[in-house]
């Protein structure tokens, strides 16, 4: 395009290279505020305002880089967002939406979960995580995304998202009853239930057909029913306390993951790929533009507006 419309030829290696330059002094930039903000030792501004509803979510994706072993190519990128939102409180006859986000934040790292926390409570906490009236914590409910929220976000409410709760819920009911009307009325039952905060009625309901199937044996496989339903048993009451939806939707808080999910879309767009092989170095540089990219708080052109335009007059 750029050649098209103003005869400038620019290679991809070119830009590859560009690409992982600034990354690399976001990298830098990035790993100096955490480290400022770990030690106590942090002296700026918070961005402006006091939010009155602060939202931390995170999920992972995936990244192939070159590895010798090929079954540790493929790499997880650990993304983070924190954004504001105003509370749209539930409207009776009216379709449940939640509150719009405003002024995404995005970080991402292919290092571990905890230095994703970091990273997390660092970016949080710029953009007023002390001083929010509410701070919710919304995702599903993985190992190391649940280490996350306790590590770094011990008092802020937990929110399963709604989608991964109903997709459990749907395992359960093809596990018990396979495909057809009968799993689809048992499904639509659960999931009324849970949308009315019925949540102990749905664990004793899927601990009672556990119980009838019996237990799964030693070394069952992942689609055995008996572990299909014994593990979701555990599911549901480890997550319980993350599941009082009525309560969310009367206060106007978001009940949905979507925009992590999407965010991690289109960082794939840049990076997944069988034909893209990322050293873990370039990987990591061109995760911190495309995040910085994504942002809407003002990073990405505060970064720049420290590097004047050369005079072309």
């Amino acid at each position: 395009m750029l050649e098209s419309l103003a005869g400038l030829s620019i290679s991809a290696k070119r830009v590859q290279l560009i690409t992982e330059r600034v990354g690399a002094e976001l990298c830098r930039e990035r790993d100096q505020a955490t480290e400022a903000f770990l030690s106590g030792t942090a002296c700026r501004v918070e961005a402006a305002g006091t939010p009155e509803l602060l939202v931390i979510s995170a999920d992972g994706g995936r990244v192939q880089t070159r590895q010798a072993d090929k079954d540790k190519k493929w790499k997880e990128d650990k993304v983070g967002l924190v954004y504001e939102a105003v509370p749209a409180p539930e409207t009776a006859g009216h379709e449940y939406k939640g509150p719009e986000a405003r002024k995404r934040s995005v970080v991402a790292t292919l290092e571990s979960w905890d230095r994703l926390g970091d990273h997390l409570s660092e970016r949080a906490d710029w953009r007023g995580y002390g001083s929010a009236v509410e701070v919710v914590f919304l995702s599903d409910a993985a190992q190391g995304i649940r280490s996350v929220r306790e590590r770094c976000c011990i008092d802020a409410t937990f929110i399963l998202d709604w989608a991964h709760a109903v997709g459990h819920l749907s395992q359960c009911a093809q596990a018990a009853f396979g495909p057809g009307p009968k799993a689809e009325h048992w499904l639509d039952q659960q999931k009324d239930r849970l949308w009315n905060g019925r949540v102990k009625v749905v664990i004793s309901t899927l601990s009672r057909l556990s119980t009838k199937l019996g237990k799964p044996r030693k070394k069952a496989s992942e689609n055995d029913p008996c572990r299909i339903l014994a593990t979701n048993v555990n599911y549901f009451r480890t997550n319980s306390h993350g599941m009082d939806y009525p309560t969310y939707r009367r206060k106007g808080w978001p009940i949905g993951s979507g925009i992590v999910e999407s965010t991690i879309k289109q960082i794939g767009k840049r990076l997944k790929g069988t034909e893209k092989h990322w050293s873990i170095k370039g990987a990591e540089e061109t995760l911190q533009v495309v995040a910085h990219l994504l942002s809407q708080d003002g990073k990405w052109e505060n970064f720049w507006n420290r590097y004047p335009l050369p005079n072309v007059a």
